[in-house]
């Protein structure tokens, strides 16, 4: 009875072995191509830039692509050499497939990237074997500045003088100078700025948005 227990042990691992042979060693294809900016350029890249190109089945319109193959480099300088490998049993007769760039530097930020669609034929006899694909520079935006709503260097200024500085830097019509304790209206307003001046239109107060 133990001998049948082992030997039935020994064929589920022999098969449970065969089946992981199989499945990490199934057949797979390249595509092969470069990565061009712009054309002729050999313009290098960011020391710490990282090139990932995407093989992408691309038929459903609304929803997101399915990534077929994927290959990850080093991206130093243009033009760039990349395969990307796959299975061919994920290619489907009569879908579209589409290759997507990227090159992005250690903090992620994108650097490069291509800005249209780039067609891909993966298997059969008419197959993309090489294809260059252009890639554009992403600009990168500026970081937004804060708002100022005070102005503390103005303070001991001349009251009018702080009034058409402010106008300029804002460009708020409703910048007025105001004899220090006067009376004024309670309410608040993001695009006005009081100047309070005294007797000699001397700036007495930070002029601040209220």
């Amino acid at each position: 009875m133990r001998a049948i227990f082992t030997l039935i042990i020994g064929i589920c691992c022999t098969a449970f072995n065969d089946a992981k042979s199989i499945r990490f060693n199934e057949p797979r294809s390249t595509l092969r191509g470069r990565v061009v900016f712009p054309s002729g350029s050999r313009e290098p890249v960011e020391s710490d830039g990282v090139l990932t190109v995407e093989l992408q089945d691309t038929s459903l319109m609304d929803a997101p692509a399915k990534i077929i193959g994927q290959g990850v480099g080093k991206a130093i300088r243009f033009p760039m050499a990349f395969a990307v490998k796959f299975p061919p049993k994920e290619i489907s007769k009569g879908h579209s497939y589409s290759l997507q760039i990227s090159i992005r530097n250690k903090k992620n930020e994108l650097l490069y990237v291509n800005d249209f669609h780039v067609s891909v034929v993966p298997t059969g006899a008419n197959r993309t074997k090489f294809i260059d694909v252009p890639v554009v520079l992403v600009a990168k935006s500026k970081p937004k500045e804060e708002k100022k709503h005070q102005w503390p260097e103005l303070l001991g200024t001349n009251g009018q003088e702080a009034v058409n500085i402010i106008k300029k830097e804002t460009g708020f019509s409703q910048v007025v100078a105001i004899r220090a304790g006067s009376m004024v209206t309670m309410d608040y307003r993001n695009d006005r700025v009081r100047v309070y001046v005294d007797k000699n239109g001397i700036v007495t107060r930070t002029p601040i948005i209220a």
